[in-house]
Parts: structure tokens; sequence; C-alpha cells
């Protein structure tokens, strides 16, 4: 929604926006009901010169906000506790199948193009040996381009200097050559104790994958003095990182689960959006009743992303529904007709709850036509749900459903709860080597309104 649709509802801009909050200073307050974790999170940077962190939680609780505010307050010297680290406004984002020297590639030209940001935003000359890094990183796959580089010792000396050959005959080694070069210049000419380097997404990759990418770095890149990895996945990651390779979890500086927020957390966070963003000199309200969004947040396993998108998505209707009629009365776009359309529509500033009702369920409804589900998929959502939780072991539950051909544990998993995971419609948990699934998102939502 644009700007101009939210002031037809009293706000300068979208309340109920998903994006994740970024490294800057406006998005510090919208960060509510994580002070453990910011704690918990800044003594860990403060404890070492150097490590590796993971961040996991639930699909939507936040963790790259988390992630981007800590960034601020450490970066600017605003944190109770912890370095001075540059942030990492770039991310390594992991894809299906990633190779390691690839997701390490992406790593360092990450890095070198948060280096670049910072610059630009503070008006800085890119460090010479970072600007070279950028040029030789973004070389085509075969060419023999190769560069020289500095690694800065304490205090900006002239520490030693390395050859880097080209991309395709780059090892790890190398890597660890490039990012200390980087990373020292971060130190040295903009007075920074480190920097972070962020892997995203890592669930991407199977467990396998997984496995042979973080032994991979472990030894190498997960050991630059000044340098802060930090891994975002899923809930459960490190517990499967330890039953997947023991010596990597020994690497591993500091593990943080996001859990969901508190209500009354979120009550805060709306709030706090709604007074930043609303138009008018008098208090502003939430378009959506408490009652609904803290009903969505209960239905989604704490899922402020799903909470928001559900939000956003029945204001857009609310409006298309008032110009609609406006229209088809002939009034054209007469704003004194639609003011008066919406008035019959809030009250007291807010969407009545039977309305919310109303297009929550047909927003269901068209969502879970778009999927093309088949008849078997849907009586296993159903089944899961009065279930509440599933095992790929658990499929003998399931063979009362007509069309149902799964036979084995695999088979179920392969045929049926990975295709519904990758629809978003399951939320899969992992504790060690136990994997559970459970609704998630709009299949609750369809539970709910018995749509399946």
């Amino acid at each position: 929604m644009s700007n101009k649709t939210w002031s037809r509802l009293g706000f300068r801009a979208n309340p109920y926006s998903t994006d994740p909050l970024t490294v800057r200073e406006e998005d510090v307050e919208l960060l509510l009901g994580r002070l453990d974790e910011q704690v918990d999170f800044q003594t860990a940077i403060e404890s070492e010169t150097n490590g590796t962190l993971i961040l996991s939680g639930v699909p939507g609780v936040g963790k790259t906000s988390f992630l981007n505010v800590q960034q601020y307050l450490l970066e600017t010297g605003k944190a109770d506790f912890g370095r001075k680290i540059l942030s990492a406004r770039q991310l390594c984002v992991v894809h299906p199948h990633d190779e390691p020297m690839n997701i390490a590639l992406s790593a360092v030209e990450a890095l070198c193009k948060s280096v670049q940001e910072y610059c630009n935003i503070w008006g800085l000359s890119i460090p010479s040996e970072t600007k070279k890094t950028l040029q030789w990183i973004r070389q085509e796959r075969g060419s023999s381009f190769s560069i020289g580089l500095t690694v800065y010792g304490h205090g900006g000396n002239i520490g030693r200097e390395v050859q880097i050959p080209s991309i395709d005959s780059i090892s790890f080694n190398g890597l660890v050559d490039i990012i200390e070069s980087i990373s020292s210049e971060v130190v040295t000419q903009l007075d920074f104790e480190g920097c972070f380097i962020v892997l995203d997404n890592i669930e991407n990759l199977e467990d396998d994958e997984l496995r042979d990418n973080l032994l991979s770095f472990r030894d190498t890149l997960f050991t630059i003095d000044n340098v802060w990895w930090v891994i975002i996945g899923q809930s459960g990651l490190s517990g499967l990182i330890r039953t997947q390779e023991e010596k990597v979890f020994q690497r591993i500086t500091f593990d943080q689960e996001l859990l969901p927020i508190e209500v009354k957390d979120l009550i805060k966070a709306v709030d706090k959006r709604v007074d930043k963003f609303h138009d008018g000199e008098y208090e502003g309200t939430s378009p959506i009743p408490q009652e609904i969004y803290t009903m969505l947040f209960e239905s989604s396993n704490g899922e402020i992303r799903f909470v928001f998108k559900y939000c956003q998505e029945v204001c857009l209707r609310v409006v298309t529904d008032a110009r609609k009629l406006v229209m088809s009365q002939g009034f054209g776009v007469a704003d004194d007709i639609f003011d008066k359309v919406m008035g019959q529509v809030l009250v007291e500033n807010q969407i009545s709850e039977s309305k919310v009702y109303e297009h929550l369920k047909n927003i269901v409804v068209d969502e879970i036509r778009s999927l093309n589900l088949k008849d078997v998929e849907v009586g296993v959502l159903k089944k899961i749900g009065e279930l509440e939780k599933v095992k790929p072991s658990d499929w003998q539950e399931f063979e009362s459903i007509e069309d149902f051909d799964a036979t084995s544990s695999q088979t179920f998993s392969h045929n049926y709860l990975v295709v519904l995971q990758n629809k978003s419609l399951l939320l899969k948990r992992r504790a060690g080597s136990i994997v559970t699934y459970q609704l998630r998102g709009v299949a609750l939502l369809a539970l709910k309104f018995n749509l399946l």
C-alpha cells in the first residue's frame, strides 16, 4: 500500500509494515520485548575479539530486525555493552545447494559492500584494499585477474603483503587473507573494533550441505580476528549443528534462539507504530482492533510478520471496497463521498471486528485457492491440525485419507510434509535430530474458519 492509501486511514506511512527493521536510529524504538536477548547478544560481542554466533527462531519472529538494531547500537557506540563493530548492511543470502566456495565468495562481496555503504553514508573514501577486492570479486569467471593486498598491522602499520590469485584459483586460505585485509582497514582506517558478516537463510541447505559448508569455514574463515560471523536460521539450528558435527558446534561462540515476544509486547509494538506513523494532532488508533491482531499472533506461533501481513491486507481491502462503492455510485474519486463511506466502516477510527473477520476469511479463501491444493493435501493439513504436531513417523495416522499414498516416514515427508512446508503451510521445528511439523500461517486461519 502506498502512503497515499494509508492517508485514507489517517497515517503518514504503513504502521503494519512487514519489512525488517534496518540499521538506523529511527528503527531502534520499534524493537520491543527483546531486552534480555539484547543484553545476551551485546555481552557475547564484548567477551571476545571475534567469533561465530547463531541467531535462530521460527519464521517471522523478527530475527533480522533484532540483529539490525543490535548492529546499529554497536556500530554507533550506543550499546550498553559490547564492542564498536561495523554493521553488515549487506547480508550473504544462502541459496539451496550453494557450494562452500560460492557462499564464501558471496560473504566477501557482502563485506565489501557493507564497507562501501558505510563510507557512502558518511562521505568517506572507500579504503584502497576494499576497493581492489570489489574489482577482483566482480571479475568474470575464467579470467586471470589477480591482485596484491596489504594486511595492516596494529595501529595501521604495514603488516604483510599477500598475492591473491584469480577467483577460479582462490582457496579458503586465500579468502582468509582477503577478509583479514578488509577487516584490518575497518579497524585502522574506519576506527572500528571489528566487522559483522551475516549468513542468512542457512536453512536453505540440506543437512549434509550445511555440515560441509560449516566444516569448510570452521578452521579458516571462522578464525579471523576482528570478524564476527552471524548465522541466521530457523528454530533448532544449533541443535542440528551439534548433531551433525560436534567439531563445528565447538567453534560457536554464542547461540541465541529468539522466542516469540509476549502478547503485551506485541500490543506495545503496535501502539508504538501507530503513534509514530499517525497523521494528526490527536492520538492515533490501530485500524485493526487489538482483539483481532492478538488472535492472529496467538494463532501463528508468534509470527509478527504474519500478524502485520494480514492487518495490512485487511486495511487495503477496506479502502479498496470503499473506493469501488464510491465509483459505482458515479461519484468518481470525490474525497468527501469517500470519507463519508469510510466513516460508516470505521468506528472510532477502527474497523469493526465483524468486518475484519469477513475480510480475513475472504483473504484465506483466496490464498488457499491460489495454492491449487489437492484434496489429499487438504486432508493432510486438516489431520495435522487435529493432531497439532506430527513427525514423519506418524504417517500411519493419515492412511484413512482418500488417495493418501505414503507408505513410510520417508515418503510421507517427501510427498506431503516437505511439499506443504515449501508452500508456507507447515512450520518445521527441530530438537536435535527430532523433526516435527505443525500448521503455520494461512493454514492455521483456514482451520479456524473451517475451510479445511
